[in-house]
């Protein structure tokens, strides 16, 4: 939970910071951050009795929650302006899988670094973790698991201090035209053009841009004036309360679930009958790291073998989630831009109720049955449809609604919003009862009753989604076929009030004047002309 709240601290403060100062100047910092507290974390010592290392844990993981809350808007943000209006969908889809993959690497390192400690220590031969030998063995093993997740942050830090920022954000945020055809330059190529359409945009930068270009000045970022005309006066806060409400109840429910806790998932993986025998075998005491089946205990000859609990707690968590969670992202990035994302946002929401529902009926009725593998199956269904769905693009859709000077601040907070709820749910499961045992209690039954609460929860997402998400890709037409065009992000930044007039001039049958990677709304200002210039000359090169 240490690492929830300082991801809650990372998300806002970095949010706002990269919107004030620049999308790249930070993306490395978060890194370090993350470097550093995760060797902390990996080096944490009692010493000679002179410090407590959980005080040393709970502040190193907090500095690291700060590292990865920070990861959110800026990852998100960043390939967002970077990314060619119709790659977008994919680019962010690709962004997201990696989390999944992660994962999934993570527990294939843990039981490598399980299993190759095991052939020169005999690990399976630890039974009693109060062996002292055994302790030290448990505490190498764990260090080594996260001091190796510090690897693959060191391999990419010396990229992310070579990103330039986006040339939408020096445009329309530091007022920079020559910067942002230089940097859009170095990553695109094609060279800067030369004609004389496009030489204020080479050759002018801060205030007297846009003098030169004969647009009203840029609204003052973050000033008391702008963020109540944006927010308030034209009505987008609807919008920043339609991603965070969605992005909380997701969260609400996927960490909620605890899958990745090895208890958790042996109550998918035990039936109860196993269960009580396990007890049995075990003299009536079950350590809280033991998860092991009773056929398991007696294959291993001892109730208390750490070393079975460990590899088994790896596999089921790779086949539980990680499986259906990598092949929901995957499928999301292939049929993304056929899909009109805010609709299949409302129903995901809609399936994963019903899922949640069903699997929790499945639990009460198949436990202490040969059926018991159905709710482990439709649990990894349940990741499947998270990652084809809600909890893709609740990462995806803030970072596309709103206005380049507030994106990242927006996106932080609604990505907060989410990390509340995970740590709200984490709070009410240890605090709620059914039929007078505690939620978290390791019973199947109690799962059941989390499924059922679970799913009445994620039916409520369908009504924020629908009245408060907007839509952010066009009108399938003939050149398009199957695939449903996204609007660009000057488009989408415009907000509520130019949503409106878009669904205004269609109910009209009006045409929407402009070309197609960079149209204007008839009747709606916001400076097309400098954008347009812009845009075409990213759309050559």
């Amino acid at each position: 939970m240490t690492t929830l709240v300082g991801s809650i601290v990372g998300q806002v403060v970095f949010g706002v910071l990269a919107d004030k100062f620049g999308r790249t100047r930070l993306y490395g910092v978060e890194l370090v951050i993350v470097i550093f507290s995760t060797l902390g974390v990996a080096s944490s010592s009692q010493g000679e009795g002179s410090m407590n290392i959980l005080a040393w844990l709970l502040v190193w993981r907090f500095m690291m929650g700060i590292g990865i809350g920070a990861e959110y808007p800026l990852s998100a943000v960043i390939t967002t302006e970077w990314s060619p209006t119709h790659a977008r969908t994919r680019m962010m889809g690709s962004v997201f899988l990696m989390q999944p993959l992660g994962q999934l690497i993570a527990n294939l390192v843990g039981l490598g670094v399980v299993v190759g400690y095991n052939s020169n220590h005999q690990l399976d031969k630890c039974s009693d973790p109060s062996i002292a030998d055994c302790r030290q063995q448990v505490d190498r093993i764990w260090r080594w698991v996260t001091g190796v997740g510090a690897i693959p942050a060191l391999l990419a830090i010396v990229f992310r201090f070579m990103i330039k920022d986006p040339g939408l954000y020096e445009l329309e945020v530091r007022n920079d035209g020559d910067s942002a055809f230089k940097n859009t330059d170095q990553v695109y190529g094609g060279g800067i053009p030369e004609s004389d359409s496009h030489a204020p945009l080479r050759h002018t930068r801060g205030s007297n841009f846009m003098m030169d270009m004969g647009e009203p000045p840029l609204p003052v970022q973050f000033s008391r004036h702008d963020l109540y005309d944006y927010f308030i006066t034209q009505g987008n806060i609807w919008y920043l309360v339609g991603t965070s409400t969605t992005w909380w109840l997701v969260d609400f429910a996927f960490y909620g679930l605890g899958m990745g806790n090895p208890r958790t998932l042996a109550k998918l993986w035990l039936k109860g009958s196993e269960r009580d025998a396990r007890v049995a075998a075990l003299g009536g005491w079950v350590p809280t790291w033991n998860v092991l089946a009773p056929s398991q205990l007696y294959a291993h000859n001892d109730g208390n073998n750490i070393y079975a609990t460990l590899v088994e707690g790896a596999k089921r968590n790779i086949i539980t989630v990680s499986i259906g969670s990598i092949l929901g992202s995957a499928v999301f990035i292939l049929a993304g831009d056929h899909l009109p994302r805010r609709h299949a946002m409302t129903l995901s929401f809609v399936v994963l109720g019903t899922l949640f529902l069903v699997t929790g009926g499945v639990i009460f009725a198949t436990n202490d049955t040969g059926l018991h593998a159905i709710s482990i199956v439709l649990v990894g269904l349940i990741y499947f449809v998270f990652n084809l769905g809600a909890n893709t693009l609740t990462f995806i859709l803030p970072a596309e609604i709103f206005p380049t000077r507030y994106r990242c601040v927006c996106h932080g907070v609604s990505a907060a919003c989410g990390k509340l709820g995970s740590v709200l749910v984490q709070w009410i499961l240890r605090q709620a009862e059914f039929e007078s045992v505690k939620a978290d209690d390791v019973t199947e039954e109690n799962l059941g009753y989390v499924f059922v609460v679970f799913g009445c929860v994620m039916l409520t997402g369908t009504l924020f989604s629908w009245a408060w998400i907007p839509e952010v890709q066009k009108r399938r037409d003939e050149r398009n076929g199957l695939r449903l065009p996204s609007k660009t992000l000057e488009e989408l930044g415009k907000g509520m009030e130019a949503a409106r007039a878009e669904k205004m001039a269609v109910e009209a049958g009006s045409s929407v004047v402009g070309s197609a990677e960079g149209m204007e709304m008839e009747g709606v200002s916001g400076g097309g002309a400098r954008r347009r210039d812009w845009r075409r000359w990213v759309r050559r090169v």
